[in-house]
């Protein structure tokens, strides 16, 4: 099938999609071993609907191919333990900007991915590289699981992922044309451009997706972005954006409500342990004959 052309009939087998879905999307398996996470027993989010979700496949399909995006749709999935996909497709391509594997989406995360590469990725490679963006590395999209890690205290237990419902992407990091590679992992914090290009692109995923959390949230994104659409951050006013002192218009500043256990914020931006309060030790009363 050539590149620009769009396969939108073709409905494959259910379980074809599962196996898809193991191989190709499980978290961010490319990425490095999660450190936490467990298999949720029962579906704990609702309300799964945005405005580009809720488009006609006819509609949408109009919207991705207009945004050069190469992907067959897939048949809906409802799983027993609470996870789903609705009205999903398989992107393998953006334009001329491949996918080091397919990704599975819902259709809304599929148009917002065409978005950022188009309006944000490929010009900021040129900007800041001179050559074209060849590749976006993605870890994992699909995978029926709660979220990773308590970096809240516990305050997401057994809330399941937007990975759940295949409306999330991790990528770390993009390949250049000319052979050089874009990591979070490694250029976070460089100083060759890498640094500029990574912040850059971040902080316009801030206004496209529904929640961005890069490096600066957390170890468990240490070496990868992750990108949503949560129905429940819709809105201006409601998107969380995990950039470390630089907040998107309207993005709820991640890091001014960030408290990691045993640890709190200090005026100077830096985590400092808190120190445990130790009783003073009553003084025993002596009496004399």
């Amino acid at each position: 099938m050539p590149a620009n052309k769009i396969a939108t009939g073709f409905r494959p087998p259910a379980f074809l999609v599962l196996i898809l879905a193991g191989f190709g999307a499980a978290g961010c398996s490319n990425l490095g071993k999660p450190l936490e996470g467990q298999t949720p027993s029962r579906q704990v989010q609702s309300g799964r609907v945005t405005p580009a979700q809720a488009l006609s496949h006819a509609e949408a399909d109009k919207q991705l191919l207009a945004l050069g995006v190469v992907y067959r749709r897939v048949p809906d999935v409802e799983d027993e333990r609470g996870c789903s996909i609705e009205n999903g497709v398989e992107v393998s391509r953006i334009g001329n900007v491949a996918l080091t594997r397919p990704a599975l989406l819902t259709q809304d995360m599929a148009i917002r991915m065409g978005r950022w590469v188009k309006d944000s990725v490929e010009p900021e490679a040129q900007k800041q590289f001179r050559v074209q963006l060849a590749a976006l590395d993605v870890g994992g999209t699909y995978s029926c699981r709660n979220i990773y890690g308590r970096p809240f205290g516990g305050r997401f237990a057994g809330r399941l992922s937007e990975h759940a419902f295949a409306n999330a992407i991790d990528i770390g990091g993009f390949k250049l044309a000319d052979g050089r590679e874009v990591k979070y992992l490694n250029h976070w914090r460089a100083r060759d451009g890498s640094r500029e290009f990574l912040q850059a692109t971040s902080l316009s995923a801030c206004e496209i997706f529904n929640t961005t959390l890069t490096p600066d949230y957390d170890r468990f994104h240490r070496n990868h972005i992750h990108v949503d659409a949560s129905p429940k951050k819709e809105g201006d006013q409601s998107r969380f954006c995990g950039v470390k002192g630089r907040f998107a218009p309207g993005a709820v500043p991640a890091f001014a409500r960030y408290k990691a256990p045993g640890k709190k914020w200090r005026a100077g931006g830096k985590k400092q342990p808190v120190k445990k309060r130790v009783p003073a030790k009553k003084k025993k009363k002596t009496t004399t004959a």
